[in-house]
């Protein structure tokens, strides 16, 4: 590809000349000579748009922390399908309940931060991520990692109870425990029939 043209202010130049003419018949000459003409001023910020485009070039893409760009949500949904498929056979944990969960949880943005401070993929508590180990929860990797565990640690509590595993991860075991069941709030009842519903729909 050959260099850029520059806009063309071969007309402007034209009605400048005329301008000139008819205003130095009219103005003292030294002193019209010293103020800037308008097509001078006009090509000169051209100038230097044009060398500040060549020598600052916008990026071609912006990296995350992660290494996921931003600038491409295909390539970065792709890294994170395989992920979430890599970690569910890890730890053995069904992909379809985990994929329900990351929709419900951040709507799959891995940069999501709730209200309360949950945050990535599978919306982990800084206490949470602390304990089992993730250090940064914005990292994808990390985030499924430590958000896959922390389900399968909870379905071995309730041997295999989907919904009382669920129930507990939106809002602790200790409340599970405390109800011997799933919370009596609307929000916790939402999320575990949402979730099952839409692992349901993916073919389970």
């Amino acid at each position: 590809m050959g260099a850029p043209v520059g806009p063309d202010f071969s007309r402007f130049r034209e009605v400048q000349t005329r301008v000139d003419q008819i205003r130095k018949r009219f103005t003292n000459c030294e002193e019209y000579n010293k103020k800037p003409r308008f097509i001078d001023v006009l090509e000169s910020s051209a100038g230097e748009h044009k060398e500040k485009s060549t020598l600052e070039p916008l990026p071609e893409k912006i990296t995350s922390s992660s290494g996921l760009e931003d600038r491409n949500p295909e390539e970065r949904s792709r890294n994170i399908d395989h992920l979430v498929k890599q970690k569910c056979l890890k730890y053995g944990v069904d992909e379809n309940l985990v994929r329900s969960m990351i929709k419900m949880e951040s709507g799959g943005n891995p940069y999501a931060v709730s209200k309360a401070g949950a945050r990535g993929l599978m919306q982990l508590m800084p206490s949470t991520a602390k304990m089992l180990g993730v250090e940064d929860s914005f990292d994808p990797d990390q985030n499924l990692d430590g958000g896959i565990r922390y389900i399968k640690r909870l379905l071995n509590r309730y041997q295999g109870k989907e919904e009382l595993a669920l129930a507990a991860y939106h809002s602790g075991p200790s409340r599970v425990d405390q109800y011997g069941g799933i919370p009596p709030y609307p929000i916790v009842k939402h999320y575990v029939k949402t979730v099952l519903s839409l692992a349901e729909r993916k073919g389970r």
